[in-house]
């Protein structure tokens, strides 16, 4: 047997239910209906020939792939896992459904990869429509993990001097929640026990250093519109244009302030002149 077939073989066993089963009945597989070829029906059929220790492998690698699951929300999302234990969800099941999708795929190392697949298939999941404002708390922490993910350039490449023009900087990124999310961040015993309040609140996700953990900020409504009007490198002049073509006031001098603001959460950096 050509080790390539053997390991390919033993790769759809992890992830096929249907040859699982076959394998698992320890007896020979049918010769059709599983799309193997003739080299890989034999290297199966060596599998169930052992169908008791294949099925002890396979059910170890379902069962720890499933607690990665945990682990990876735990590291990137622990509010969006501490709203779905408290809502009572059935976190095995939806870990496997999840990984059913996935094809079981190891992500191995990568847990803020995990985790950000993880987020995306909770946020469309029909388990997290309710209570009112938990697909915002699992939206806000997608934005932790894609700045976790989106820093390693940074931390790759060495710190240049600040340029001149106004500009977004790596280490911060902002979340537009439908939801006063604010009721939970206070009192997180309260995560994802009742329906939150309708209220558009403005999140900056932020690391004050490469070194520490990020942070929560509650942005001014009109910081939230400065910092989204900054979509490339511009002077003062070209931020109040951007700031009238998406429909909000001009810069003005009041505006110095949520210029600080942003300057000072190293969500923003150059002066703009």
């Amino acid at each position: 047997m050509k080790a390539q077939t053997v390991w390919h073989v033993w790769r759809r066993i992890l992830r096929e239910a249907a040859l699982q089963q076959a394998v698992f009945q320890g007896t020979r597989l049918p010769a059709a209906g599983l799309g193997l070829s003739e080299e890989e029906q034999d290297v199966a059929n060596a599998y169930a020939r052992t169908a008791d220790r294949a099925k002890w492998f396979v059910v170890n690698y379902r069962y720890r792939l499933t607690n990665s699951l945990l682990n990876a929300l735990d590291t990137g999302a622990p509010l969006t896992l501490r709203a779905l234990l408290h809502k009572g969800l059935d976190l095995q099941a939806l870990g496997e459904e999840f990984l059913e999708a996935q094809g079981w795929k190891d992500y191995g190392p990568y847990v803020y990869a995990y985790c950000a697949d993880v987020l995306d298939f909770l946020a469309g999941h029909e388990g997290t429509a309710s209570p009112a404002g938990l697909r915002d708390l699992i939206g806000l922490e997608a934005s932790v993990v894609a700045l976790m993910r989106g820093l390693a350039p940074a931390v790759a490449t060495p710190a240049r001097p600040a340029a001149p023009l106004l500009h977004r900087t790596p280490q911060a990124r902002d979340h537009r929640s439908a939801h006063r999310l604010s009721a939970w961040l206070r009192d997180k015993t309260q995560l994802g026990r009742g329906d939150l309040a309708a209220g558009v609140e403005h999140y900056l996700v932020h690391l004050p250093s490469l070194e520490g953990t990020h942070k929560l900020a509650l942005l001014p409504a009109r910081a939230a519109e400065v910092l989204a009007a900054l979509h490339a490198p511009c002077t003062r002049d070209q931020l109040s244009a951007h700031l009238v073509a998406s429909g909000c006031a001009p810069l003005t001098a009041r505006d110095d302030e949520h210029l600080a603001l942003l300057r000072s959460l190293r969500a923003i950096d150059g002066v703009g002149a």
